[in-house]
């Protein structure tokens, strides 16, 4: 246990070393670079026990492992020890001083530069130009993209002058930037800031970022790429399975396993990762200690019941390296890789006892490369997940195993069944139980940190982290494989694969959402503090080594037996023919049901409508301003297994319009593409059209006149705008005025869709005598008073009217004329209720929601 003393120590150094730096000491001298000096003189201090007359009085007797180099004394604990304890101290409270959060920086430190954080958004302050290359994996959400530049050049002022340092900036999401590609930023300088309960600056300097630039304007450089060539092989092979599990799987789903799988967390719905944070299930969608320690107790579960205990070894290493390079080899990953890897040689040589002595090596040698890893988050998760499977996995799997015979043979089973057949018979009922026992080992050790850090205890933390847990293992590894095979050119198999994980996926989320829901399903626990932490952690240590768990086990053991508990016989049999049933009964539930959809869609301040008609053929009108929201909006309306899309119709060039449909033919297979010939020749539409001709989609213009056969009766009218042939006047008012709009028929249905058009449109329209009567109105222009006029909605004479209007938007949408001009009528909206979804058979319409106060029509 040497070691585990000497690796607490030097951590103990490097918080001493924060504070001692905090009060001025030892400052910017040349103190701090000896912090290695300490560590090379360990090697001399097992010399002192020869010295008799250094040994200390007798107190007892200390053992101490022959390989660490220390001589057993005889007597009492040997002053080698407590000199390399010292030794350790000192060397972490200068490593600290060699990397501290605050550095003391010099004209060849990029940060030197820096504009204070209180002068960022003051647009006179003086820019700076940067040159580099780009640094990590650039990720995308809502529409922009995080960018970290490795900067050796800053010109100010026409001077150019050689830095070093790494800084942050936000952009636009295209073009897309890669790793190692040089680039030129433009923009200020400045210094993260602190807010009140978050230290961004520190956040930020523990992945050696000291400034952020506000306002970039950037410039790609011509030039070979820079960076690691094996960092940007992982990074593709990253980027290639991120645009994998986005083109199948719907959303909210594909965020959630580009999370878990790939450790890229950006697209995962604010509202959703909410609730994991609630329930305290954030630790599965984040790569970190509990995700590591799932995959090597599920592979060491499969290669132990198929190999045996020392034949899993090299393939669950194998495993958990696999993992770690597929979600992209970051720091977090690889100590966390490391960390598993540490234990499962330990466990697996049977010296469970030096498992800790494993993870404290890891920690040191994280700590050595980068001492303000102590206070990140991940590491301090990923560092007690892994004790929480050390130390708790053996009570767990004991207590698990009283409630029936053969339950929970644990991750490091002892033996491999005797033949093949057994072994493969108890492989599935295996992963479910690992998996299991595995998520609470971890979560045990884990909740302290959760609590300390987000402020909040979960109640229905240990309820809902049972009930997900046996879907992890079908997430991880089918999820795992689909990857590897879709990214070696296997799409067709890896969409079949990704059913397993999806419906996974689709429990968690179910289950998450569901116990998020309770009353009281989380408590806001403000005065948390260290020494309140400490005491959890000093309660858990009780329980763990004062024995009072065996009891309670063996009587609650006895108690599920006295009820008549009985297992499955055949567990893997029913667990597959579960997985078959789910999966045909989701299906058939989402096949056409002979009725005209539309699902005016919840896409924010934006326009989103999405039509199916009887047979199932499917068109989106528009898409709103945000992709991720947009394709969340879809995962909630489609079948899980369809990714495909007949039409895409877009009205007019505007973001809130055009934005979210941008890419998506990256996520669907589009058939065609419909707008107007503004639209064709819009420079503001270009990203948009050149998505669309990537992947070979045929862009049709239309105006006033044509229409189109979607089938079962159904069709789509194009009123507006007319043939700019025809030389009507008025057009080039703005892109609302040549915006699209449309009447859908279905029988004795209609609905008029009208885009943005404004109120010169609709004069123009009733000046034509257009046929604008119609059951169902999309108020245009998001209900602005711009539209939408009296004697428009006379002529409309709807029965419903649809405003797609963003929640507490900053336009005062819906005005109050217009409103006044639809009294009378059912209104409905997006703000108040969410995704309105009418279903028609031609004669009758369903509605859903249906407000409680509203008649029917």
């Amino acid at each position: 246990m040497t070691l585990l003393y000497l690796a607490l120590a030097y951590m103990a150094g490097i918080v001493l070393g924060r504070l001692a730096w905090e009060f001025g000491w030892p400052g910017c001298g040349r103190l701090p670079a000896l912090w290695p000096l300490p560590l090379l003189l360990l090697p001399w201090t097992p010399l002192l026990n020869r010295l008799a007359w250094l040994r200390p009085p007798a107190t007892g007797p200390i053992r101490w492992p022959a390989s660490a180099g220390f001589e057993p004394p005889r007597r009492g604990p040997a002053v080698a020890l407590w000199v390399a304890l010292a030794l350790c101290l000192v060397a972490g409270l200068l490593r600290y001083g060699s990397r501290p959060y605050t550095p003391c920086w010099t004209p060849q430190d990029l940060a030197y530069y820096n504009l204070p954080p209180n002068r960022a958004m003051d647009r006179s302050a003086p820019t700076v130009t940067l040159v580099g290359h780009v640094i990590g994996y650039p990720q995308v959400t809502d529409g922009r993209q995080e960018i970290r530049l490795a900067v050796h050049a800053l010109i100010q002022q026409g001077r150019e002058i050689s830095v070093a340092g790494r800084v942050r900036f936000v952009t636009a999401a295209h073009p897309r930037y890669q790793y190692g590609q040089p680039l030129r930023v433009q923009g200020r300088l400045a210094t993260p800031p602190d807010f009140e309960d978050f230290s961004y600056r520190e956040y930020l300097a523990r992945q050696g970022v000291h400034s952020l630039l506000y306002s970039p304007r950037v410039q790609s450089l011509p030039g070979p790429r820079q960076g690691q060539p094996w960092m940007r092989v992982l990074y593709a092979f990253r980027a290639r399975g991120e645009a994998l599990i986005n083109r199948l799987l719907p959303e909210p789903y594909a965020a959630l396993a580009n999370g878990m799988l790939l450790g890229i967390e950006a697209g995962i719905p604010d509202e959703l990762y909410d609730q994991f944070n609630l329930t305290g299930t954030s630790h599965v969608i984040v790569i970190s200690g509990s995700n590591v320690a799932l995959v090597a107790g599920l592979l060491m579960a499969l290669g132990t019941r198929l190999l045996g205990r020392r034949g899993a070894l090299v393939p669950t290493l194998a495993g958990i390296a696999g993992f770690a390079l597929v979600v992209g080899g970051d720091a977090a990953v690889l100590r966390a890789a490391l960390m598993g890897g540490l234990y499962v040689i330990a466990v697996t040589l049977g010296r469970r006892s030096t498992a800790l002595v494993s993870l404290a090596a890891a920690c040191w040698a994280m700590t050595l490369a980068n001492p303000l890893a102590l206070w990140d988050v991940g590491f301090q998760l990923s560092s007690a997940a892994t004790a929480g499977l050390i130390l708790f996995t053996p009570g767990i799997t004991r207590l698990f195993s009283r409630l029936g015979p053969g339950f929970a043979g644990g991750p490091l089973a002892a033996t491999a069944p005797p033949d093949w057949a057994a072994r493969g018979k108890s492989l599935m009922r295996g992963l479910v139980e690992d998996g299991l026992l595995v998520t609470l080992a971890a979560n045990i050790t884990t909740l302290p940190l959760v609590v300390f850090y987000f402020g909040r205890l979960s109640l229905v933390s240990l309820v809902t982290n049972l009930l997900i847990a046996p879907a992890q293992p079908l997430i991880m590894l089918w999820g795992s494989a689909a990857l590897l095979v879709g990214v070696l050119g296997l799409a067709w198999l890896a969409q079949a694969l990704l059913w397993i994980p999806w419906l996974g996926l689709a429990w968690t989320v179910a289950m998450v959402r569901w116990t998020a829901a309770w009353p009281g399903a989380s408590l806001s626990v403000a005065e948390y503090g260290p020494a309140a932490l400490w005491a959890t952690y000093a309660a858990i240590a009780a329980v763990r080594w004062g024995g009072r768990w065996r009891p309670l086990a063996g009587r609650v053991g006895a108690w599920l037996r006295a009820q008549g508990h009985r297992r499955l016989t055949q567990p893997a049999t029913a667990g597959a023919l579960a997985v078959v049933l789910v999966l045909t009964w989701w299906g058939a539930l989402t096949q056409p049901d002979g009725r005209l959809h539309l699902y005016f869609l919840d896409v924010g301040q934006g326009d989103g409508i999405l039509i199916q008609t009887p047979s199932g053929r499917q068109v989106l009108v528009d898409g709103g301003s945000s992709g991720q929201q947009l394709f969340s909006q879809l995962g909630a309306v489609m079948p899980f297994w369809d990714r495909e899309l007949d039409l895409v119709v877009l009205t007019h060039p505007d973001s809130d319009h055009m934005d979210g449909q941008a890419e998506l033919p990256l996520r669907f297979h589009v058939g065609q593409a419909m707008a107007t010939e503004a639209t064709r020749i819009s420079p503001d539409a270009a990203l948009w059209r050149a998505n669309l001709a990537a992947q070979g989609v045929t862009l049709t213009t239309v105006h006033a006149g044509a229409w189109l056969d979607l089938g079962d009766g159904v069709a789509l009218w194009v009123l507006w705008p007319p043939d700019p042939a025809s030389g009507v006047d008025g057009l080039e008012e703005s892109d609302n005025e040549r915006s699209l709009v449309l009447k859908l028929v279905y029988g004795n249905f209609s609905a008029l869709l009208t885009g943005d058009a404004g109120l010169p449109s609709e004069e123009r329209l009733m000046a034509q005598g257009a046929p604008l009567a119609a059951t169902v109105l999309k108020v245009g222009h998001h209900g602005s008073k711009s539209s939408t006029g009296p004697d428009f909605v006379a002529a409309v004479n709807p029965a419903v009217a649809v405003i797609q209007v963003g929640a507490d938007n900053d336009y005062g949408h819906p005005a109050p004329d217009v409103l006044a001009h639809l009294q009378g009528r059912l209104v409905l909206r997006n703000d108040l209720h969410g995704t309105i979804h009418l279903a028609t058979d031609g004669e009758r319409l369903w509605i859903e929601p249906m407000p409680a106060d509203a008649p029917e029509p």
